[in-house]
Order: C-alpha cells, then structure tokens, then sequence
C-alpha cells in the first residue's frame, strides 16, 4: 500500500507540474486541491485516486476539467493513467508548482498575412451539387452568403473529409466577395492558423498582432477547427478572438470532421459557442449525385475523348469514400482516355487503370466510420465513447472501436489516439487488452467479428 502511495505522489508531482504550467489560475482553484492517495490496477488500466472535500468537487473536476486531467495524466515514464476521486479528504496544505517565466522577447518583425478570400476560384455555389446528404449544408451556406453575419451566426458545417466542407467554405468566401466588395474576408485552414500563431511564438512577440489580424475582419472562414484540440494557448487566444466578432455580428462560418459535442481535447466553452446557433452535417453523397458530379467533370473537362456513362457508373459504384478519390478516379480514366482514345478503354482496363484505389476502398474504413458503427451497434453515444466514464457498458465499446481503427484502417496509433482524446499508448493498450478479451469471452469475441464484418460490408 505504500508503495501505491509513493508512486500515486511521484505521478502527481509530474502531472500537477504540467497542470501548473499551463492553467496556473485553474491550478490553485482546484487541482492544487487534489490528495494522490493510491494507485490501483483495474481492468480498463491503471488508475490513480485523488482524495477530494466532497463529491461536488470530485464531479466538477471530472466534468469540466477532465481533459487537462487526461492530458495531464498521459506519457508519464512511459505510463498513462486513468483518475478517479474519492470524497471525504481534506488538504492540509498546498504545495503548488511554480510555472516557469517565459523569456524575454526578442526583437524580431512579425509580418501580418495577407487577408484573403479564399484559395480556388473552381469551388462554387454553382458547381456544387446538391442531393439529399448535403441540401441541408448548402442552404445554410448560401443563406449566410447572402447576408453574412445576420443569420446562422456561428455557422457550425461538419461532415468527414472529403464529402465538400473545403469546397463549400470557399463557395461562402467567393459569394460573400462577389456580393459585399467592401467586407473584409479571412479565409483560412486551421493549421494556417496554427502556423501564424506558432511562428508568433517563435519570434517572442507580442500576441496583439496574431489576435488583430483575425479581429479586424467581417467575415472569418476556417477549415478543419478540430486541428485546435490539445492545443490549449491557442484554444485561449481563439475563445477571445470568437467572443470578439460574435459580439459586432462579424460572420464566423467553421468546419469540422465531426459535431461540436463529439470534438475531443477542445474546451466545452469553445464547443457550445460552436453550437450556439447553426450546425450542419456533410455526408458522402449517393450514387446519384456522385453520377452527376462525374458528369459535370465530365463536360468541364472532356471534349474530343468524352467517357461513355458506364465508365462513369464504373468509379460512382466503386469510390464512395470521398468526393476527393472520386476525383482522383476520375481523372485517371479520363487521362487515359485522353491519350490513347476512349475507344481504347474498356471495362476491364478501368477496373485494372482503378486497382489500388479500388483496393483501398474496400479495405480502410474510416475512423467516424468504426466509432459511428460501434457507437450504433453497442446503443452507446459517440459522446461516452470518446469521453471519461469508465462503467463496463462504455469501456469494452470504446475498447473495442480503438482495435478494430487499429485493424481496419492504415491510421497510425498517435492519429487515432487524436481522434479518441487519446495517447498511442492508450491504443496499443486497448489493442492488446480486445485481443485477451476475445479469448476469455465468447460474446465479445462474437461482438468483434460481427462488428468487423459489417464494417467491411460498408466500406
């Protein structure tokens, strides 16, 4: 038992160093008051127990703060662990971690980038087909172009890659430059954002620049907000930066690979700004509207060497993943056609032209794809499986769509330990635990290949 506490306190003296260092007001609110008591191994892995005042305490770390925790807790000699509190523990006194003083700034230019509306004049409202999985998307967009920044203020477009986010983003940009010359655009991906801020710091400049340069704006766009999570500086900079052109009704249109609720390693407050007003889906379309996206390509495209329908009825039945690969299939046809004639190409040469890409397709699901299909299977939330509570109903889900992402997918374990919240080290683990699972217990075992099996019946 000693031995439990002495390492309960080393693992603590780490992770509230972490802690202090980075949230030094919400150190000495709260996690300053933790008691490392024990650590104790359980079947979903190691756990440390904190003593805590009272359960109110203990449920409000967990709840709102749970991600620090998790973050916090991660990569420890080698180690990550998992937390509970324990009621009825009073601290006697508080030994806080001091966060070390940045250094001083040096004297070097930060340049401001350029504003700009948006990259590819070739994605527009007008060549952007609309079916039923995207209508809905489409609207909203359309509807804030029109009058950006008094309807669907934040607009929230979410879906996963490849279905038209980008596309739709630059459509807004492109519209809103057309109708309202005068309105300053920034149009930007989330790793651009990460960039300038990251570059800022390197420089050891003052943050005025970075938050001005994405304040002074009417209408901001940027791609793929979830590039934010466990990015805690910026998720500070980019909370004040939202208040500030929510509250002069500057537009804020965003897009993510999943819903507000479902984004891990992002702070709740940042999360239900997200939501507060507009949240619209993007899916894959159907084998309809991925004919006439062929089609239009198709005409745009193609004008001595046109494809006959059936080579496009070929990629629409065998690339569903993405609009993205859909493209890429259709351009590898159409080069070849192209150069040796269309009378040259056959069922059979597209089929071999297509091979790998093909391939691909029926082997790799996507992560969403597997939690989504997990999630539907075991009649748990996305929200359970990607967050904290470890009862056994959540934790063997959860357990098991992190190893058949290992399984199905070419992901590497650091990328779906990002999509779960999680460390590779936490999905090697779960790998290893499903595999000793499955031999002790027939009905998991089943769960497994019933899972797996469908999972490859849709992809």
């Amino acid at each position: 038992m000693e031995q439990s506490k002495l390492k309960a306190q080393e693992v603590w003296r780490i992770a509230s160093q972490r802690l202090a260092e980075s949230y030094e007001d919400l150190y000495s609110l709260w996690f300053s008051k933790l008691i490392p008591l024990r650590c104790e191994y359980r079947e979903e892995g190691e756990t440390i127990v904190f003593g805590v005042s009272d359960n109110f305490f203990g449920q409000f770390v967990s709840e709102t703060y749970n991600n620090q925790m998790t973050e916090a807790l991660s990569d420890i000699n080698g180690e990550s662990f998992l937390y509970e509190c324990e009621p009825g523990h009073i601290p006697q006194t508080e030994q806080e971690p001091v966060a070390p003083q940045p250094p001083k700034p040096k004297s070097i230019e930060y340049k401001k980038p350029q504003l700009r509306p948006g990259s590819g004049r070739e994605f527009t409202f007008q060549n952007f087909i609309v079916g039923d999985e995207n209508r809905h998307a489409f609207a909203a967009a359309k509807a804030v172009s029109e009058i950006p920044g008094e309807v669907y203020n934040p607009l929230f477009i979410y879906g996963p890659s490849g279905v038209g986010k980008t596309h739709l983003m630059n459509a807004i940009a492109a519209a809103i430059q057309e109708k309202h010359p005068k309105l300053r655009i920034r149009n930007m991906t989330c790793d651009e954002l990460l960039t300038d801020f990251y570059n800022l710091l390197t420089q050891q400049q003052s943050l005025a620049d970075f938050r001005s340069n994405l304040r002074d704006v009417d209408v901001l766009l940027v791609d793929d907000i979830h590039n934010l999570a466990q990015k805690k500086q910026i998720q500070e900079e980019f909370f004040n930066v939202f208040n500030t052109l929510y509250k002069r009704n500057a537009q804020i249109i965003l897009t993510s690979d999943r819903q507000p609720c479902e984004l891990s390693g992002i702070e709740q407050r940042l999360t239900t700004r997200f939501e507060s007003e507009m949240v619209s889906e993007l899916n894959m379309p159907g084998f309809e509207v991925r004919m006439a996206i062929l089609r239009m390509w198709r005409n745009d495209i193609l004008s001595s060497s046109p494809l006959p329908d059936k080579f496009l009825e070929f990629v629409a039945s065998n690339i569903t993943s993405s609009v993205r690969r859909l493209k890429s299939a259709f351009f590898r046809l159409a080069t070849y056609a192209s150069l040796s004639g269309s009378s040259e190409l056959t069922i059979e040469r597209a089929e071999e032209l297509l091979r790998a890409q093909i391939a691909q397709e029926s082997k790799e699901a996507s992560v969403e794809s597997i939690q989504h299909q997990v999630s539907k299977y075991f009649g748990v939330s996305i929200a359970d499986i990607l967050g904290s509570r470890r009862t056994n109903n959540i934790v063997i889900p959860r357990l098991i769509a992190m190893y058949l992402c290992r399984e199905l997918t070419t992901k590497s374990t650091t990328e779906i330990g990002a999509a779960f919240g999680r460390n590779h080290a936490t999905i090697l683990s779960a790998e290893k635990r499903v595999e000793e699972l499955c031999e002790k217990d027939e009905n998991i075992r089943r769960s497994v290949n019933q899972l797996r099996h469908e999972i490859k019946k849709r992809n």
